[in-house]
């Protein structure tokens, strides 16, 4: 993964947790924990992960001091694995890096870990028609949005076409019989876009295997949540104003048990502008240039942050219009902020209205 938070993903995670913004006592820092430090009854286990920093909020009383410090060091052991030894396209021996360097024609024995996830962007990307997709590492990386984002000047169309000829999610194979990927071209894979929402439903699991019910996981903006806040009342979300800068509520989001997973991806914190025109980081898998459309926010609700992590990215490519008559065709819960000529204004789908 990119080492820049802000940098990392194609599409920036925007949500707002308003549980977090409120006091909630000492950040702990991983695998330190201070039962009864928190306020309204939480512990936080807190730390850096992919680029960015992993929050877990359980309860208060849920286990005793050395029961939490040996919770902390789990979360943080298991998310080193995911992020170096699995997901990292910034460390040459995780087993993305290991995926990059393979050359066609050779099979590679997978972890199942990212078996799953392999099989999770494929699935999307085929259900977006090619609005997700996981081969855009050459395009991230020539439009200067890569690792140390040094975006600035418009590549020619030669090099963006020569790019967009390296990507392509139908040149690679993952068979999830056998737990191996096969290339069938050259292509690099960023998992930036979907990583994260898997790692949090990964540690929710985990936590549910430890016997703890309520908590919240979050991973730079992408969140899986469980049961209640220790006063019995559903946790507090909301979608920020997409305006760089500022954390001010823009909607609150009444949550559901069965959707879990919530993320928000935006394009308005990460571009650069070159000769009076304004150039996003958010980039169409088809064309190999930046979006144009009025779409700043979306937020997709599902029953995994997985899911809701790459459907987010998908949406913020296809733009309000596609990605709307998508939605509603999939079923999906999402809701869109365009920047308008009047200012900012909000659209959702069907399926969201049960979060309001």
């Amino acid at each position: 993964m990119r080492r820049r938070s802000d940098n990392r993903k194609l599409l920036l995670p925007l949500l707002t947790l308003a549980v977090l913004l409120a006091a909630l006592g000492l950040l702990l820092k991983h695998p330190s924990v201070a039962p009864g430090q928190g306020a309204d009854g939480l512990i936080e286990l807190a730390g850096p992960t992919m680029g960015t920093h992993y929050r877990v909020l359980v309860p208060q009383n849920v286990a005793t001091s050395r029961q939490l410090e040996d919770l902390g060091t789990l979360v943080g052991n298991r998310l080193a694995y995911l992020d170096t030894g699995l997901f990292s396209t910034y460390t040459d021996h995780s087993q993305l890096s290991g995926i990059n360097h393979l050359e066609p024609g050779r099979p590679m024995p997978l972890a199942d870990e990212m078996v799953r996830v392999l099989a999770a962007a494929n699935r999307i990307a085929a259900r977006s028609g090619g609005a997700f997709d996981i081969t855009v590492k050459p395009l991230v990386d020539l439009w200067g949005f890569g690792p140390g984002f040094t975006a600035g000047e418009v590549p020619d169309t030669a090099r963006i076409a020569a790019a967009l000829a390296e990507t392509g999610m139908d040149r690679f194979m993952v068979d999830a019989a056998t737990g191996t990927v096969l290339k069938l071209a050259p292509v690099t894979l960023d998992l930036s876009a979907i990583a994260k929402g898997f790692a949090v439903d990964d540690i929710a699991d985990l936590l549910r295997r430890e016997g703890i019910t309520n908590f919240l996981v979050e991973i730079g903006g992408e969140v899986h949540l469980s049961g209640t806040r220790p006063d019995g009342n559903s946790w507090q979300l909301g979608i920020e104003v997409p305006v760089p800068g500022e954390s001010r509520l823009f909607q609150a989001l009444s949550v559901a048990h069965d959707a879990p997973g919530i993320a928000t991806s935006g394009n308005y914190r990460n571009y650069f502008d070159h000769a009076g025109v304004r150039y996003s980081h958010t980039l169409d898998p088809h064309t190999g240039w930046p979006v144009t459309h009025d779409l700043v926010s979306v937020t997709v609700i599902a029953g995994s942050a997985i899911e809701a992590d790459a459907w987010a990215t998908a949406m913020a490519v296809l733009g309000t219009e596609a990605g709307m008559k998508l939605a509603n065709e999939l079923q999906l819960a999402v809701y869109f902020i365009v920047d308008g000529a009047s200012g900012f204004r909000a659209l959702h789908s069907i399926a969201f209205n049960r979060f309001l």
